[in-house]
């Protein structure tokens, strides 16, 4: 790779495979994990999980075990800090989570979504920001509500270094900003409910997009949603788009 070009890490929101069944496995992985398998193929995945409910630090030293030394995990941040006071941040629970996520050295981002009801909050923005910085993870924030998209939005998200989430979520999907050194990118898929599949044209699109970035020195972070659609398939074939040859796996 060119030394000024950056990582590319993409995955799919938690563990999605080619295949259902173990049965189905390649012979060498039949008797491993889902996500050893998984690892194989791609090199990072969006824990989505943990926005239900907070891992266990036992449980992330586990995975990390399970996986390549480049592999890295992006965890989606508790809903208790976002989502349990409406237009606000609850800071609870936010250390035992970050403690939980911290027990890997294979980091990639924390996502931080916020609901479609949380509009523009500068101050509260910024406190979260603040109490994420000692944690030292590459922050993302996904906003669902457009009232974010404001240059001083984006001028507080420099300022901590955080990325702001660059999705297709109908209605919400911001323009094509970057605030930090990293880029993170969220397909949610082109039909309602998580699903369908994304046309080659649209993801040569993307790949142009992923490849510029890089050459500037950023690194990108990209995760299909896509789950009960075509997220597999697509994420390969923008890993084979964005990648030269023997770059990325796919």
């Amino acid at each position: 790779m060119d030394k000024m070009t950056s990582a590319y890490y993409s995955g799919t929101s938690n563990l999605v495979l080619p295949v259902s069944s173990k049965r189905l496995f390649p012979e060498a992985f039949r008797e491993s994990s889902r996500l050893t398998y998984y690892a194989s193929l791609f090199n990072s995945v969006e824990i989505n999980s943990s926005f239900y409910r907070i891992p266990l630090a036992r449980t992330v030293r586990r995975w990390s075990e399970e996986v390549p030394e480049d592999f890295v995990f992006t965890f989606k941040l508790h809903r208790s800090v976002t989502h349990s006071l409406p237009g606000r941040f609850d800071m609870g629970s936010l250390d035992a989570f970050m403690q939980a996520a911290g027990s890997t050295s294979k980091r990639a981002c924390l996502l931080v979504q916020l609901p479609p009801k949380f509009g523009p909050d500068l101050r509260g923005l910024s406190a979260l920001l603040a109490a994420l910085k000692p944690y030292d993870w590459r922050v993302s924030v996904e906003f669902r509500h457009r009232g974010w998209y404001q240059p001083e939005v984006y001028g507080l998200l420099r300022e901590y270094g955080a990325g702001m989430v660059l999705h297709d979520m109908p209605g919400a999907s911001p323009p094509l900003t970057e605030t930090a050194g990293h880029v993170f990118l969220r397909f949610h898929g082109p039909e309602k409910g998580y699903r369908g599949s994304y046309s080659d044209a649209y993801l040569a699109e993307y790949a142009g997009y992923i490849r510029e970035w890089q050459l500037r020195g950023l690194s990108v972070f990209a995760y299909f949603n896509n789950t009960l659609g075509a997220a597999v398939q697509n994420l390969q074939t923008l890993n084979r788009l964005a990648a030269a040859p023997g770059e990325t796996k796919s």
